[in-house]
């Protein structure tokens, strides 16, 4: 690729950056976009005026010196610092405006891109979402996403002022020489390079260290996190897992150390004909003000806005350089919300009752990353209220055949059927809402009683009596009674007037929370591996009883749990 097509290859990505987190933070809020482009375009715009009030300044003095005039110096003087003082007074309130607003939309505008994260993940198939390869994108995003938020809020709030700056700049710059303007702006054309590869060297550091990052975070939940406390307690291995994540952090940090090192020197390289012309230009008129071809006051006011024009020719470059180097954060985030998500509605309707049960018909599934079958042609029928026992050693495939009948996944060979169709034709939705599940891995959420318990189908209307009623069916409501908040107690001890429930006490819980759930299909994955055999047997014989009319898969590695 020549030399032109890959500037003009950088400004097509440079633009798409801009323009794409403008419109971010244009539907976010149209109002607060638009106060700090003005505030700041309005900043910049008044540098000309506050460089007439310093020429006014300079040449006054240098007037009164000349004529003796003192009093038409000093009522000069007087006027063009009272404008100063205004001028001065009003950039510090447009300041004020742009900080305020500027971390407002920081934090407003991460804050969305960590929710449109959550939710995209969420969105997604589980083998979609489960592989390595959008976790490592996802990483990679969530990494840069702190980074990245703000340094695509700058440009926003500073573009409009440097602009406005180098406009001002440039009119005394013209006044005196035009042709000045362009060693100025040659002269910055190696930053520019020097930024653009400075950014692809950080955008491939940050790839190649995004799993690495994944484990990191994993190591800071074990060493942090109040559920391993206990377990960190006696088996002593806290300093191991922080050692481990010190040397990945400090390979990382080496490794950017080294970068900014090598962009470092190339800059400052780079900077010194930029200072030389500077310099030589600022003598040049200060000579010319000695043998009186311009006044001091024209020679102080073209030498400043050479300086600040120079220097805000380099904030443009330091900003379009972020803007560059977040081009490559907005693709790898719009790469990943470009991810095909579930399609929750398409197919058809779900049978209002289930009259010919569910079929596997020689099933055959793998992982996408395994070479071996977890199931070989498994064919068997469960009829409307079958109460159905899946047993075997771990790893037989007991689990992935629940996943399957979730349909986190879709079998290789063979089809499972509902109602004689093929699960895969019905809406996964409404599906998903004949189904409830309690999984081995059940979530702990460190909300309420009623919480937890209701969000077996946030779709239900919240009642005390449906709640109460789906407590009493597992045995836990003794326990929320004792509790100081009843079912309005936090089920978290680390929040105030949290409690902790016991292993078995959050099985029955999160067994209340799929009871709620009036679905025609349960599946209990281990569900009472943490109740003693007395309550197990209570619990199974409430929830059979409550499921009656539907289907159950109950999954166990323990035959004494299936009798």
């Amino acid at each position: 690729m020549s030399k032109l097509s890959k500037t003009a290859e950088n400004l097509r990505e440079f633009f798409i950056t801009y323009f794409s987190t403008v419109k971010i933070v244009w539907d976010m809020n149209k109002i607060v976009l638009i106060k700090v482009t003005l505030a700041n375009a309005l900043n910049g715009a008044l540098v000309y005026p506050s460089l007439l009030v310093s020429k006014a300044l300079i040449d006054s003095v240098i007037s009164s010196i000349t004529t003796h005039d003192v009093s038409n110096g000093l009522r000069v003087m007087i006027i063009a610092a009272g404008v100063g003082l205004v001028i001065d007074r009003i950039q510090q309130i447009l300041s004020e405006i742009d900080g305020i607003y500027s971390d407002y939309i920081s934090h407003v505008l991460s804050e969305k891109i960590q929710v449109t994260l959550s939710r995209k993940i969420n969105l997604l198939a589980v083998s979609t979402a489960e592989s390595p390869e959008t976790r490592n994108l996802q990483q990679k995003v969530m990494d840069n996403t702190g980074r990245s938020v703000w340094s695509l809020i700058i440009p926003i709030s500073t573009f409009p002022e440097i602009i406005f700056t180098i406009i001002a700049t440039a009119i005394p710059i013209f006044s005196f020489q035009p042709l000045i303007i362009i060693p100025c702006i040659i002269l910055a054309l190696p930053n520019i390079m020097i930024g653009v590869n400075a950014s692809k060297e950080w955008h491939a550091l940050s790839t190649e260290f995004s799993p690495k990052w994944r484990v990191w975070s994993a190591l800071e939940d074990f060493a942090i996190k109040g559920r391993y406390l206990y377990e960190n307690k006696i088996l002593g291995h806290v300093e191991v897992l922080l050692n481990r994540r010190v040397k990945m952090a400090n390979e990382n940090f080496n490794r950017r150390r080294v970068i900014s090192t090598k962009y470092a020197k190339k800059r400052q390289y780079a900077e010194i004909p930029m200072a030389i012309f500077q310099t030589g230009t600022r003598l040049y008129l200060y000579y010319l003000a000695i043998i009186q071809l311009l006044t001091l006051g024209t020679a102080q006011i073209t030498s400043t806005s050479i300086e600040r024009f120079i220097g805000n020719i380099r904030r443009l470059i330091r900003q379009a350089n972020d803007v560059f180097q977040n081009y490559l954060f907005i693709t790898d985030y719009q790469k990943f919300m470009a991810l095909p998500e579930e399609d929750q509605t398409g197919g058809l309707s779900l049978p209002d009752s289930l009259a010919d049960g569910i079929e596997f018909r020689d099933v055959w599934f793998r992982y996408g990353h395994s070479s071996d079958w977890i199931l070989r042609g498994v064919s068997f029928k469960v009829n409307p209220k079958d109460n159905i026992a899946i047993v075997g050693e771990n790893g037989a495939g007991k689990t992935t055949l629940i996943k399957l009948i979730c349909r986190f996944y879709e079998p290789q060979k063979g089809e499972i059927l509902l109602n004689g169709v093929n699960i895969q034709k019905y809406q996964l939705k409404d599906y998903r809402h004949q189904l409830s599940a309690l999984f081995q891995d059940f979530a702990q959420y460190p909300f309420s009683v009623e919480d937890n318990i209701h969000f077996g189908d946030i779709d239900k209307k919240k009642t005390k009596i449906a709640i109460k009623k789906a407590a009493k069916l597992t045995g836990i409501i003794d326990f929320v009674k004792s509790l100081p908040l009843g079912f309005k107690n936090p089920l978290d001890k680390e929040f105030s007037g949290g409690v902790e429930p016991s292993k078995g006490l959050w099985q029955r819980v999160a067994l209340s929370r799929i009871l709620y759930r009036n679905a025609e299909i349960l599946i209990l994955d281990e569900p009472t591996s943490n109740v003693d055999p007395e309550s197990e047997e209570q619990i199974f014989a409430d929830v059979l009883r409550v499921a009656q009319d539907k289907i159950v898969f109950l999954v166990s590695h323990r035959f004494s749990t299936v009798r």
